[in-house]
């Protein structure tokens, strides 16, 4: 395939990078050794698979799974043998590592990319209980592409990207872009699938809110999924109104809307009994939780242990006031 290079500055040297990670990836992928099998995602995934043509798009580092999840040891060791090493050093700690299920390995050049190795599709740990269901059914979809590399459907890509989108505080134009992209080449029938999945997995929150901010930009691709239907009881009218609060006053996050930074996958829990276990596993953290939020040794973690609940309580409180209030308040 033919690749498109534009007279841009910038472009070039986006172009090369994703070059350079491309043949990274193409590398690591050769010299991992059957029944191990690598699923590429997010800004990997898209360049290979959608951006190919004219990698016109920013890619940094590397974010790949791999299959079966007892392999990842393999291929860590592999990046390792390679002057790779783990962000911190606890992070290859089996318990922290079958916690967090993923690791962040550093380049040992700057000419090489990082390479994030995922155990499984990871999310935000309050609503792990909601997507954890859709993150294992979608590696049983994964197609192959070779006898190394396989890919997630187009209906599971787009719904991974964008609850990694709505978990970053609806943030990055890139993103939308991708998604738009990839609505784009849809068929009615993968529309279809996509809104069935959406209420299969309980994600109607999630897909209603970046089809909300997409259709500023890509309005004409955002109609094709029709948001309002998955957001028509009075709890996700109460969404919609602190969807709008947000986005009304982007200067104020970080400062008097700050707890919705810190608790903000909260509002895209929508059953009550996710909600109370995601409250459990706030108020319950195992030491390997605190570990890797904090980035720290265990006995760091157990000294740490009362102070962070104390802190995480405070916090949810303040956050619920927030939402409850302003969510309460109808637009006039």
């Amino acid at each position: 395939m033919e690749t498109t290079y534009n007279d841009n500055t910038m472009d070039v040297q986006r172009q090369v990078q994703a070059l350079i990670c491309l043949k990274a990836f193409d590398t690591l992928c050769s010299r991992a050794q059957r029944p191990c099998r690598i699923v590429p995602l997010k800004g990997i995934d898209l360049m290979r698979f959608l951006y190919a043509d004219t990698l016109d798009r920013e890619l940094k580092d590397i974010d790949l799974l791999v299959l079966p999840a007892d392999h990842a040891q393999d291929f860590i060791q592999i990046l390792l043998a390679d002057g790779y090493r783990a962000e911190f050093p606890h992070a290859l700690d089996k318990a922290v590592l079958d916690n967090k299920k993923k690791v962040s390995m550093l380049a040992p050049s700057e000419r090489m990319p990082n390479v994030d190795v995922h155990l499984a599709l990871v999310t935000k740990r309050f609503f792990s209980d909601t997507i954890n269901g859709f993150n294992r059914d979608a590696l049983s979809r994964v197609q192959p592409v070779n006898e190394v590399v396989s890919v997630l459907d187009n209906v599971d890509r787009w719904l991974f990207l964008a609850a990694h989108l709505a978990f970053h505080f609806l943030e990055g134009d890139k993103w939308y872009r991708d998604l738009a992209l990839l609505l784009e080449r849809m068929d009615g029938q993968e529309i279809t699938t996509l809104l069935d999945r959406t209420k299969q997995y309980h994600l109607e929150r999630v897909v209603g809110a970046v089809c909300m901010r997409m259709q500023s930009n890509y309005p004409d691709v955002a109609k094709r999924i029709n948001s309002t239907q998955l957001l028509a009881d009075q709890s996700g009218k109460r969404f919609i109104r602190y969807m709008g609060f947000i986005a009304a006053h982007p200067s104020r996050v970080g400062h008097g809307v700050r707890p919705a930074r810190y608790y903000w996958e909260f509002v895209f829990i929508s059953e009550p009994k996710q909600q109370r276990r995601a409250f459990l596993s706030l108020l319950l953290p195992s030491i390997a939780t605190i570990q890797n939020l904090y980035r720290c040794r265990a006995i760091s973690a157990v000294l740490m242990y009362v102070p962070h609940l104390l802190m995480n309580m405070l916090g949810v409180l303040l956050f619920y006031a927030q939402y409850f209030i302003r969510s309460s308040v109808h637009d006039r």
